[in-house]
This record gives C-alpha cells, structure tokens and sequence, in this order.
C-alpha cells in the first residue's frame, strides 16, 4: 500500500497489473532482436546459463569492438592473466564473484600476489572480493594491486540510509586506509609493499602456474 500511488503515476504498468493478476515480469529491452518483443528477465537469464563461456577470443573481439579501458574479471590464475594481457585487456579484476560458483576456491588476497608479479607490469590489476575495512585496502594494495572493488559493502550503506549510507561507507574505509597507512608509517598509498606485512608461510596460492615466486 505505502508504494500503490507510485503505480497510479504508471497507468501502462497498471492496466497490465489489472489484467494479469499478478506484477508484470521484467523484461531485457536490450536482448531484443530487431522485430522481436523483448525476452523477460528470467528467460534471458535462464538462455545465458545455458550459453556457452566465452572463449578468449570472444574477449579479443569484445576488447577490439570496445576500443576503450577494457577491464576483466574473474582472474584468479596466473596463466588466465597472461592470457587476458595477449587478448588486450587493460585492467584484471582478481576475483572469485564472492565464491559464488566455486565456494573453495582460495580467498583473491591470496592469489594476488602471484597474478600481479605474472602480469603487474603490462596491465592494472585490481582486487575484488572480502575488502570490508580500511585496513583490507592497505593489504591488497602492499600485495600490488592498483586499486579495490569493494563488492557488496556499499550496498549495505544504500540499504541502511540512501546516499547518506553510502557516504558514510566510503568514510568508513578512507578513515580505516588513513588509520592503517598511520600504523605502518606510511603517508601514502603509493608508498606501500608487500615488506610492510606479515605474510604466513603457505599463505600466498599460485593458480595455473607455478614458476612464480610471490613477494614474502
């Protein structure tokens, strides 16, 4: 009820309501073919997990039509970064989607250090996955990433209270980032390696190589 006066500001999505007797499906406007009507979500979603992966070539073909910074996540294995470096990406996200499809996989902290001394040097490499402090940043960004993608967590300030939430995240981690740089006795982001850090022995993974050595 608090929402029904935003329906009556929509009278298409209304009458479709009335007649339906349920909420209209949302639809994919921009899966459409030319003279077709638009496929609902659930079927788009459902004809894409029953599509093929890409292939490394279809990432070659995307970067060429692209022609821009072209970013690629997912990276977690040290021959897929050199993989994406010979296709042209610009930028690896090191990232296992929140083992979302594989829940064992190692933790990205723990690969990044070996993606980064395969490729750091060629392409950005970002970290995804598991930054929920400031303090997070720091140790990605010792380990060689370039930058962080902090996931879910600014959604939790959306959820909470808007913008206003989503501010107040980001002041959460830059205060978090001040107070780790403050611990090390850093001034700056810039002036971070891994030395600053205690890596355990057996901590840092190497996937689909093992001729690199990462940084102790």
């Amino acid at each position: 009820m608090r929402f029904s006066p935003e329906a009556l500001t929509r009278p298409r999505w209304l009458l479709d309501f009335v007649r339906s007797g349920h909420i209209p499906d949302l639809t994919v406007p921009n899966m459409t073919e030319a003279g077709q009507a638009p496929p609902t979500f659930f079927g788009a979603y459902g004809h894409w997990m029953q599509s093929a992966p890409p292939s490394w070539s279809d990432v070659a073909w995307l970067r060429e039509q692209w022609g821009g910074p072209f970013m690629l996540k997912g990276v977690t294995r040290v021959d897929d970064a050199r993989r994406a470096v010979d296709a042209g990406v610009t930028a690896i996200s090191v990232s296992n989607h929140g083992g979302n499809n594989l829940d064992g996989t190692p933790g990205t902290i723990r690969v990044l250090p070996s993606v980064v001394a395969a490729v750091g040097d060629q392409i950005e490499v970002l970290l995804d996955g598991g930054i929920r402090w400031g303090s997070d940043v720091v140790k990605a960004l010792a380990l060689g990433a370039r930058a962080v993608m902090i996931g879910r967590a600014y959604l939790w300030g959306l959820a909470a209270n808007g913008q206003a939430g989503v501010e107040n995240v980001l002041d959460i981690l830059r205060n978090g980032l001040d107070s780790g740089l403050l611990g090390l006795g850093r001034s700056a982001v810039t002036e971070l390696t891994a030395h600053d850090l205690v890596v355990p022995p057996g901590f840092p993974r190497t996937l689909g190589g093992t001729d690199l050595v990462p940084p102790s």
